[in-house]
């Protein structure tokens, strides 16, 4: 995950240029995604309508769907695609790095568990 930023040198000024908004870090880990490959959790096909409205694929060969995040690091996270980006991005700036509270508070997140556990799936990603 953190390679998708890694492939840039990003100082603030060009990371708030490229994703400043949800729809453009949304769109970024879409064409990410893709590049990967999708496979279906039911029946293991990797060809997949991508039905933008819902933001999901569909298999072609089940009409099974598979969201953005299922399968990647954001499974089961309710923080936007936004503040993964922003937390990505302020991880690999630093040669220090950030602790989870300060990345909260960077932020601007009220709760401190979210925070927590995106930034150790993040880490545990990275090694």
């Amino acid at each position: 995950m953190l390679i998708l930023l890694k492939k840039q040198v990003m100082n603030i000024f060009s990371f708030t240029a490229h994703f400043d908004s949800e729809e453009a870090c949304r769109t970024h880990f879409k064409q990410e995604r893709d590049k990967i490959g999708v496979k279906c959790q039911r029946c293991g096909h990797t060809h997949h309508y991508w039905i933008k409205a819902v933001w999901s694929y569909e298999c072609k060969s089940c009409r099974a769907r598979t969201s953005l995040r299922s399968g990647t690091i954001m499974q089961n996270s309710n923080l936007s695609f936004m503040i993964w980006y922003k937390t990505m991005f302020l991880m690999t700036t630093t040669k220090k790095g950030f602790s989870s509270k300060e990345i909260q508070k960077q932020l601007g997140l009220k709760r401190y568990e979210p925070v927590w556990a995106m930034v150790h799936k993040l880490r545990k990603s990275s090694r």
